[in-house]
């Protein structure tokens, strides 16, 4: 929708105090959905929307630490922090919303903990393969891949990057996890497990097999904890 040149200077102009500079550049995001007038209604409801809720909560933006917390986030972890605030100062708000949007800011954090991720072009650059062997690897349970749009993109946990593969074993311990959700297999991976003592990935990485015995029965019985 936007050219990067345009969100660059979206970015320059948001840092100033001048507000004429920022409602030139949405002007000028604008006009790249003149051909587009439900995409512009969409815009313009949205811009007002968002700018309307960040004035009516700026008393909740004044906490002390509050400031320095948000301007550490990046731009979306931001957007999505200031959404769950206004969702919690409306009562007519659903819980499940709510609940959802922090889900998702959770993962968010999660994912960028233990490196972020990769498109599915760097995984193919990473393991020297075509894009599609990439999606092949994907069908057959080989990698893990979130969903993200129309795309897909790929927890840097899972490779050994400098090794450029995905970490021994990863595809064998994925196969066997008993659940259907991405999120939920990340969440396997990268949570604290009290018996290993670290996280299954970690404990995946250090290659011991009494261990890697205890990752398969726990990825077996993982549909049981989720339904507990």
């Amino acid at each position: 929708m936007w050219t990067n040149e345009t969100i660059d200077r979206h970015a320059v102009a948001s840092s100033r105090p001048d507000g004429s500079a920022l409602a030139e550049v949405l002007e000028q995001a604008r006009a790249q959905l003149a051909d587009q007038p439900d995409a512009a209604g969409v815009f313009d409801r949205a811009t007002t929307a968002f700018v309307r809720e960040l004035i009516g909560m700026r008393d909740g933006l004044g906490h002390p630490g509050r400031e320095a917390q948000l301007l550490a986030l990046d731009d979306k972890a931001l957007v999505a922090e200031l959404l769950i605030q206004a969702l919690s100062d409306d009562p007519l708000t659903p819980k499940t919303l709510r609940l959802r949007l922090q889900g998702q800011l959770a993962l968010r954090r999660l994912l960028a903990q233990h490196g972020g991720t990769l498109s599915a072009a760097e995984v193919g650059q990473l393991l020297d393969i075509s894009a599609d062997a990439v999606r092949k690897r994907v069908r057959r349970g080989g990698l893990l891949a979130l969903p993200r749009g129309a795309r897909q993109v790929f927890p840097v946990f899972q490779f050994e990057v400098a090794a450029g593969r995905v970490v021994p074993g990863f595809d064998a311990l994925l196969a066997v996890l008993e659940t259907d959700s991405a999120p939920a297999k990340l969440r396997f991976f990268l949570t604290p497990d009290r018996d290993l003592g670290t996280t299954p990935i970690a404990a995946l990485r250090a290659d011991e097999p009494a261990v890697r015995a205890l990752l398969k029965r726990k990825a077996q019985q993982f549909d049981q904890q989720l339904a507990a």
